[in-house]
């Protein structure tokens, strides 16, 4: 069964209320008609990285919940989770035994051993794409005195797995297997682009090698009937290749095409994305990890680019940046601008919402970020208490303060515009992008007798629909 083209929410499992059972009490009571879906963010146990840095992808953390309030969620919603692919947690079964047995272990063939693939010259390491301000290696001590070297794309508590090893694609599989049977319908993979490893190349997106691995994990969960959605940030052009080989793609460049359409109150670059984009496609504005950058490029000019960066930069943490191996700044391009997207624009709540009908109206699956749902300002205070920027976009709610906030007027705007996209007929036909002027923007939607047609105009920030009558009578108007 093909997942509903419907609204998605995204969540952590414990930031609307304390665990499951406050988030499914709070969904099944204001978003049941709104949303189709669910992308649970990592419930696994873990031991970095807001999650994911999994133990194992077979158990809840007692602290969310269990098994079942995920398969109550999952009986009801589209569920989506993270199929952590790329690491596995320092605290695992896995890599605890490798480090108590060596080589000896019959888990090491997880691990990337670093010292067995040769010179890495400085021109090397300066090519690796990394998230941290160092070289992607960690030093582990074995128990009986040797050691070696492992890969840690991310912290050092995140072990990259080895996919030159058939042990990998194993537990891979089995973590498939497991997920299906709980109701999974679809696989968010994880930080994707980092599994492909080969010395001389950025060991990011490699093909053809990382293609196919790809096709790898879209036949295997779809034999358990499963689609896939691989996570990239990088090129555009990516999210194409992600497309035609049968896989969801993120519409990642979205969200600064729509910043830069508001705050100019120019349609060109948005209109030339929403003309060539996949339609079998994932949209958001907001995430758990902030508003990307890079997918915008050649879809949005540098000088645009350089204007949201400089606009949204006044009201955010600091970016998180795209770096190599080589060099803390040897690339300084900003990957991620660390704000919620409410704040974003400015707190204003027709921008919010002519933003939000831009992504509900747009091709593919539209997901809406808990914060966004709520129209979340930056928590300062969350972020400047850690050592991660995008914590000021990630916000814990109290179940009170999330019904408080579900009340207010613009989150109630918001809300008739998921129920009109997740309700009306219309959405299961064609997508439609029509005649506008560069301050408008003009798309809709039409099966048969049944359309819905968006009006934006950007420099009012007016949002009106115009809805398809009964048997082709007198169309209604929907001023949002």
């Amino acid at each position: 069964m093909p997942l509903r083209n419907a609204v998605q929410l995204i969540c952590y499992p414990d930031r609307i209320g304390k665990n499951l059972g406050d988030l499914r009490r709070f969904i099944d009571g204001h978003l049941s008609d709104a949303i189709g879906g669910l992308h649970l963010l990592p419930p696994y146990p873990s031991n970095a990285d807001g999650g994911f840095s999994p133990l194992t992808h077979r158990e809840i953390d007692p602290a969310y919940g269990s098994w079942a309030d995920v398969e109550a969620l999952a009986a009801r919603y589209d569920l989506c989770l993270d199929l952590v692919l790329n690491h596995l947690s320092d605290a695992s079964p896995e890599f605890a035994d490798f480090v108590r047995r060596g080589r000896a272990s019959p888990h090491a063939a997880l691990f990337v051993d670093v010292d067995a693939l040769g010179s890495i010259s400085a021109e090397d390491l300066a090519r690796i794409h990394i998230r941290k301000e160092r070289e992607p290696f960690r030093t582990v001590a074995f128990a009986d005195g040797s050691s070696g070297r492992v890969w840690c794309t991310f912290t050092d508590r995140q072990i990259d797995l080895d996919y030159r090893s058939p042990a990998t694609f194993a537990l891979m599989a089995d973590n498939i297997a497991f997920l299906a049977e709980r109701g999974v319908r679809l696989l968010r993979l994880d930080a994707f682009g980092y599994v492909t490893k080969r010395i001389g190349t950025s060991c990011f997106m490699v093909e053809p090698d990382v293609w196919r691995v790809m096709e790898w994990f879209r036949a295997t969960a779809a034999a358990q009937g499963v689609e896939i959605l691989p996570e990239v940030h990088d090129h555009p052009s990516f999210q194409h290749a992600i497309a035609r080989r049968g896989a969801w793609a993120y519409g990642f460049a979205l969200p600064p095409l729509v910043l830069q359409a508001l705050f100019d109150a120019d349609s060109r670059h948005l209109k030339g994305w929403l003309r060539m984009c996949p339609q079998n496609q994932v949209t958001v504005l907001d995430t758990h990890d902030g508003i990307s950058i890079p997918d915008a490029e050649g879809v949005l000019p540098r000088d645009r680019v350089e204007a949201v960066v400089s606009n949204v930069s006044e009201r955010s943490a600091d970016p998180i940046l795209r770096r190599r191996g080589g060099g803390a700044h040897s690339v300084g391009a900003i990957y991620q601008l660390t704000c919620t997207f409410y704040d974003a624009l400015h707190g204003d709540d027709d921008a919010y919402i002519a933003a939000r009908a831009i992504q509900l109206f747009a091709p593919g699956i539209p997901q809406v970020y808990y914060v966004g749902l709520l129209a979340g300002g930056n928590d300062e205070a969350r972020e400047q208490a850690g050592t991660d920027p995008r914590e000021i976009n990630r916000h814990c709610y109290g179940f009170d303060e999330a019904e408080q906030a579900v009340a207010t007027p613009v989150v109630q705007r918001l809300l008739r515009l998921m129920r009109l996209r997740t309700q009306h007929p219309a959405f299961g036909g064609e997508f439609e992008l029509c005649y506008s002027d560069h301050a408008s923007v003009v798309m809709g939607w039409r099966r048969g007798e049944d359309a819905c047609r968006l009006t934006v105009d950007l420099g009012r920030k007016t949002t009106t629909v115009e809805l398809s009558g009964p048997n082709g009578g007198t169309p209604s108007i929907l001023r949002c």
